[in-house]
């Protein structure tokens, strides 16, 4: 009785055996004969499936974007760069912020970028007491720019610590800082926030402002000035209230800031067209024609960019900036309402 059992068993076991295989092959035969019927697409190495003749998947994505790009508005719509996705994502947007001592001419160097009066600029130090935003848009870059009010070395009362309190959520947020001084050598007023610009990662951009104040390098005077000396009170050497020339300014800065991507002079007060304006513009910018713009100030003085630089280059500037979308509409030119 046992053997019948085990016989009867290992029947039953053989014909599923048969059975499963018999489906296997038939089913087999059937998907061959239906993807030559249908031509079924090639299956990449990703598992996408493409044909010799469809375009690739860049183009299109491209043609998606275009169309997107075409049909799909609203208001405040930064217009669309033209080309494929690689070049939309070469657009730069980033924060840049002035810092430096009371009445260096911050707001009005931020006009005279902007072309505009937005910032209050007065001979009265002080005259910005919190951050103030202004908006510069170009076909390939957006600037925000940040003017903050002068560095004061110990606040006095809560309104200028809350002053000093704008200045250093600049300093943290910005992706280039921009030094301001003038002919008087004026350094940054507290040693802890120079100390941060000085060792920071962040591209740094000297600008000494006021050079229609500057000393005449040919006067008698200018050779009588003492050497600057790094180190021990920066304040009491620097502020005796004389006046340097330009090329002793490029060099104390140089040797104060060591990794400064450029040292430009610049007179503000001359409004958008001096030619050291248009040259930071154009650096921060990242052309048109870099080189160009940095030649117009003149010979190159000694120390005006990094050891081994004659100038820095497009490309140099445009590294400046990251990369990013726009964060404004391209007709805003500050956060603030009028």
């Amino acid at each position: 009785m046992v053997n019948l059992s085990l016989l009867i068993l290992l029947c039953v076991s053989f014909l599923c055996d048969f059975v499963a295989w018999a489906c296997f092959s038939v089913g087999s035969r059937s998907l061959r004969s239906y993807n030559q019927r249908i031509k079924v697409p090639i299956i990449g190495l990703a598992g996408s499936t493409a044909s010799p003749e469809d375009p690739s998947p860049k183009a299109k994505q491209d043609e998606l974007i275009r169309e997107l790009s075409s049909n799909f508005s609203y208001k405040g719509r930064m217009g669309q760069v033209e080309g494929s996705m690689e070049e939309e994502e070469e657009y730069r947007c980033g924060f840049v912020s002035l810092i430096g001592a009371p009445n260096m001419g911050k707001s009005t160097l931020l006009n005279a970028i902007l072309g505009e009066d937005l910032c209050v600029a007065t001979a009265r130090p002080q005259t910005t007491r919190h951050a103030i935003l202004g908006v510069l848009t170009s076909p390939t870059c957006q600037l925000c720019f940040t003017d903050t009010p002068g560095v004061i070395a110990t606040p006095a009362y809560k309104l200028q610590e809350g002053m000093m309190e704008a200045v250093q959520g600049a300093v943290r947020s910005a992706d280039v800082l921009l030094v301001v001084t003038d002919p008087y050598a004026t350094p940054i007023p507290s040693d802890a926030l120079f100390a941060r610009v000085r060792q920071s990662f962040q591209p740094t951009i000297v600008v000494i402002n006021k050079i229609d104040l500057a000393k005449d390098p040919s006067s008698s005077a200018a050779a009588a000035a003492p050497p600057f000396k790094e180190g021990g009170d920066k304040q009491k050497e620097q502020s005796s209230g004389k006046s340097f020339s330009v090329a002793e300014m490029v060099d104390m800065w140089r040797q104060l800031i060591p990794g400064a991507i450029a040292i430009i002079p610049a007179c503000a007060s001359k409004g958008s067209e001096d030619p050291g304006v248009t040259a930071l513009r154009t650096l921060l910018q990242g052309g048109p024609d870099v080189p160009a713009a940095l030649r117009d100030l003149g010979r190159p003085i000694p120390g005006m960019f990094l050891s081994g630089v004659q100038f820095p280059s497009n490309e140099d500037a445009r590294r400046l900036i990251p990369e990013s979308t726009p964060l404004y509409d391209e007709d805003t030119l500050t956060d603030r309402s009028e």
